[in-house]
Order: C-alpha cells, then sequence, then structure tokens
C-alpha cells in the first residue's frame, strides 16, 4: 500500500512544480513597451460618432493633449501590443485602437505622427 501513495505523491510533487515554473516564468516576463516613439502627434478620436482632433505630444511615457484650455497629461500604461491612456471620466483609450466607455467600445483613436 505504501508505493501508491508514495507515486501518487511524487505525481503531485511534479504537477505542483510544473505548475510553479510556468506560473512563474508568466509574472517575471518583462512587461511589454508601449511602442509609440516619443515625439509630436495629432490625436484624432471618433467617439459616439463624433470625430475630434487635437495635437499631442509623448515624452517620458506620459501622453500629453494640448487644448485651448491647457494641456492635459495622461501616462500611458504599457500592454503587450501597445499602451492605453484612462481620461478619468471612465474612458479608455487603447492608442491607435479602440476607446471604451467602461466595458463598451465607443469608438476608436489614432495617433499621427506630425
Amino acid at each position: 500500500m505504501q508505493k501508491p501513495r508514495r507515486l501518487i505523491a511524487t505525481g503531485a510533487f511534479a504537477l505542483a512544480a510544473t505548475g510553479a515554473a510556468v506560473v512563474g516564468t508568466v509574472v517575471a516576463a518583462p512587461a511589454a513597451s508601449a511602442a509609440v516613439a516619443p515625439g509630436n502627434y495629432t490625436f484624432t478620436t471618433f467617439n459616439f460618432g463624433i470625430p475630434s482632433s487635437t495635437p499631442a505630444s509623448i515624452h517620458d511615457g506620459v501622453l500629453t493633449l494640448h487644448s485651448p484650455i491647457g494641456p492635459a497629461n495622461y501616462r500611458i500604461i504599457d500592454v503587450p501590443g501597445g499602451g492605453y491612456i484612462d481620461s478619468g471620466q471612465g474612458q479608455r483609450y487603447f492608442l491607435g485602437g479602440e476607446s471604451f466607455f467602461g466595458p463598451f467600445v465607443i469608438g476608436h483613436n489614432t495617433l499621427t505622427p506630425r
């Protein structure tokens, strides 16, 4: 009776060690870069069917939107394949992709070098 228990315990240990190695690899993987080069851009959105465009710049991982009432700064959050910003009002903009209001897609945006 001792051998089947030992075999099960050894198998369980091997499975746990393999799982820990996989999880450790995933957790230890470096974060992807936002892949948006620093510089000057035009930030264009098309949200709720309304187009909007403003000069923008990216420096040190911060997107600055230049508007008539002054600059608005947003920290770019790095994710695999790009980055996003949160407006602070429930909107999330995946740079060069879709725009969300909460869980709902409300439009898209682009960053065009100028």
